[in-house]
């Protein structure tokens, strides 16, 4: 009896540590997270991050494909300067049509295929035209959530736009994703920003979003929650453990004055105990830390890859501060930057044929933690 006992207990604790929100949630999905809790532990001792990038396989500087391109092997700006492909692949709902949606599903199966995760954000545009605004997601000019939450005049709408979500995961045959909505929303440059609803609407809104998904047969995503820095209001609109199996958080870095302004004195040192609160947060909460957006635009800070984005998430780097017997027991999953853009020759966040950091690139991933895809 004492053996079943404790080998009940064993089982018990081990669904408990690779539990996940969706507890319908399909064998692909289940393992993701397995996967990714084990990456967040690998620090401990030999520590492995996946490196992503937004739109990474779509868009580069000067290039972008679309669904006539279906078939060719994959193509990232990543690759061409290392050698090496994004793990984590970025998407956005709102970026998807007629034109690409075959290639972006085409790319979600060569990258898990290839052992990498893909990313869907969705910025959403507004759903309710006041006649003010552009009617996109930075169209703030009229309050949206409350209407489109049950018993608003908008929320039959709200559904349809879900159900366009839920057609198209449900195309991608069971196939992983880790899903981040309504991201950023402790600022308000988006109609879900905390000057455009109240706490109570915006917890409505994820936790409807999550519900609205499972009770629609979506059983194939990882819910990843995303403020815009880490302040002390990070937790303010936290929709609660059983809503959320990611803790992110979303952090660029603009320039020297901005920087001091927005993060202290010492805007990286200061952004490495963000980072260190974020993981010890995420091992509190038996959650995944991860970092969902990250990066400069231009990439002109010497050294950036390696003293902006590499030391402040690096076990040995770690210690500097919190000393060996002070460390989280996580580490960072994964980190995420943004897109290289097709035309905008300012606005781009990773390396490209040409770039002047490209060397400082190679130097961090000469480290070998950050992991991209595997060969073919």
């Amino acid at each position: 009896m004492k053996k079943l006992l404790f080998s009940l207990l064993l089982s018990s604790l081990s669904l408990n540590a690779f539990s996940q929100i969706d507890r319908s949630a399909n064998a692909e999905t289940k393992l993701l997270y397995e996967k990714l809790n084990k990456l967040s532990l690998s620090y401990k001792t030999k520590q492995k991050i996946l490196l992503g990038q937004q739109n990474a396989f779509t868009e580069g500087r000067g290039w972008r494909q679309d669904n006539k391109d279906i078939g060719g092997d994959l193509r990232s700006d990543m690759e061409t300067v290392s050698g090496v492909h994004p793990a984590v692949n970025g998407i956005d709902f709102n970026e998807i049509g007629d034109w690409n949606k075959d290639l972006i599903q085409y790319h979600v199966k060569e990258v898990y295929r290839r052992g990498g995760v893909t990313t869907l954000s969705w910025h959403m545009p507004t759903l309710i035209n006041d006649g003010k605004g552009n009617n996109s997601y930075n169209d703030t000019t009229t309050r949206v959530v409350g209407r489109i939450l049950p018993g608003g005049d908008h929320h039959a709408l709200f559904n349809m736009k879900l159900n366009k979500l839920i057609t198209f995961l449900k195309e991608l045959k069971g196939l992983p994703i880790i899903f981040r909505p309504w991201h950023e929303h402790n600022f308000s440059w988006f109609w879900w920003g905390k000057d455009h609803s109240t706490k109570d609407e915006y917890v409505k809104l994820w936790r409807y979003t999550v519900d609205y998904l499972k009770n629609n047969d979506v059983h194939n995503l990882l819910y990843a929650y995303s403020p815009n820095h880490i302040n002390g209001d990070y937790l303010d609109r936290y929709p609660g453990d059983e809503y959320v199996d990611i803790l992110g958080v979303d952090h660029y870095f603009v320039d020297p004055q901005f920087d001091i302004n927005a993060f202290g004195p010492y805007p990286v040192y200061n952004w490495k105990n963000d980072v260190i609160w974020l993981c010890h947060e995420a091992s509190k909460r038996n959650k995944i830390p991860a970092i969902t957006e990250f990066g400069q635009e231009g990439l002109y800070y010497e050294k950036f890859w390696t003293d902006y984005f590499g030391w402040p998430l690096e076990k040995e780097g770690m210690k500097q501060i919190t000393g060996a017997d002070n460390l989280p027991s996580k580490g960072v999953a994964y980190i995420m930057v943004w897109r290289n853009d097709i035309k905008d020759p300012k606005h781009f966040f990773g390396p490209f044929p040409g770039n002047q950091n490209n060397k400082n690139f190679m130097d961090l991933m000469s480290k070998g933690i950050y992991q991209g895809l595997k060969n073919h």
